[in-house]
């Protein structure tokens, strides 16, 4: 009895099953990649979209605190104390207007060559409007100066001796002035002091009399230390930072920036055509990538002269690294679970392949 065949159609093909096999694996580990990649789309797009709510966020809370400097400022304006004293500088308003002008000229050409000690500086700097506002910019560490002027512009009271004396020619002091009824609240953009060798911004506001409308205006310095504290007290997971750029690129407060270095934000172009489109986040041009949420409102929109943007930002790898290891640890495990495979199908295909009994020589013969 002839049972090769037999033997044959029952032994398992190793061959044929290897080979098919390693024709899945090829299959599998792309299907892997293209399946990571999309998901990979997908994530990016959902944290494009956190980050623009983190940026959203981060405008909010500047906001408030604009919004809060500009009520406390308000409040400054209905201090009896400083109304008496622009009373009395106003009284001014009732002698001859034409030689009130004329002196203004000659007082404010000579205000910087006078001492503190001279008369004028004293009368300004040691009355009682002065000695307040002395008082409470102690208590409040973001303000570095506070001065009024009268209706005519002239300083009135001040914590320190200004540059200046006459006021009324500055944009500022135009724009809280307004239309001379009701004035405007002045926000003005952040510039370099050098001598201080930081930030300020100013806030002016008018006084304004129900009567007689705008009596004089109050200026308050701030430095940046209040909008640092804000940016950097945004909590937004790690590699991740909350931005405060000018549109220009300057960085106005930004993790790993100091405002000494007046560095220009590396994303600006990137960040304003983004913005241009109207996009809310964005992957940068430049290697290696980063990712970037923008928010929906402006400053500028509330304030003429913030041209403010806030980006949330942060490196893409930093975002994708734990995806993307955790794509090369499952096609690892899959490469590993065929090798298994075929290693069993190996060991498998030769014990099969192998003789339930030894053959007898003898038995040919039969």
């Amino acid at each position: 009895m002839d049972n090769s065949n037999d033997k044959a159609a029952s032994r398992f093909d190793f061959r044929t099953f290897s080979i098919l096999l390693l024709i899945s694996v090829v299959p599998m580990l792309v299907g892997t990649w293209v399946l990571f990649g999309s998901y990979q789309n997908a994530y990016l797009d959902m944290v494009g979209s956190s980050f623009g709510d983190t940026a959203e966020t981060a405008f909010s809370l500047v906001n408030t605190y604009l919004q809060n400097q500009i009520i406390t400022t308000a409040g400054l304006t209905e201090t009896p104390l400083l109304r008496a004293t622009l009373a009395e500088g106003n009284l001014d308003l009732k002698k001859n207007l034409e030689e009130v002008r004329r002196a203004i000229p000659k007082t404010e050409s000579a205000w910087q060559g006078l001492s503190r000690e001279a008369p004028l500086v004293k009368s300004i700097l040691d009355n009682s409007a002065s000695q307040f506002l002395r008082r409470y910019s102690a208590v409040n560490q973001y303000y570095r100066e506070i001065l009024v002027t009268d209706f005519f512009g002239r300083l009135v009271a001040s914590t320190a001796k200004s540059p200046y004396y006459y006021f009324a020619l500055t944009d500022w002091w135009k724009e809280a002035y307004g239309d001379g009824r009701r004035g405007s609240v002045y926000i003005g953009d952040v510039y370099y002091d050098a001598a201080a060798r930081t930030y300020f911004m100013d806030i002016a506001q008018p006084f304004v009399d129900q009567d007689t409308g705008v009596t004089g205006i109050i200026k308050v310095v701030l430095d940046l230390q209040g909008i640092h504290a804000i940016v950097g007290s945004i909590q937004t997971g790690s590699g991740r930072s909350v931005v405060l750029i000018h549109a220009k690129g300057d960085v106005i407060s930004a993790p790993g920036f100091s405002s000494l270095q007046q560095t220009t934000y590396p994303a600006t172009l990137d960040i304003l055509t983004a913005r241009e489109k109207g996009r809310r986040f964005f992957l940068s041009s430049s290697i290696p990538q980063s990712i970037y949420g923008l928010t929906a409102r402006s400053f500028q929109q509330l304030y003429p002269h913030l041209n403010w943007i806030v980006v949330t930002t942060s490196k893409v790898d930093d975002i994708m690294g734990p995806l993307r290891q955790l794509r090369t640890y499952f096609i690892m495990l899959v490469l590993a679970v065929f090798l298994l495979v075929l290693i069993a199908t190996l060991l498998l295909s030769r014990v099969e392949s192998r003789p339930v009994l030894e053959e007898d020589p003898h038995l040919d013969k039969l």
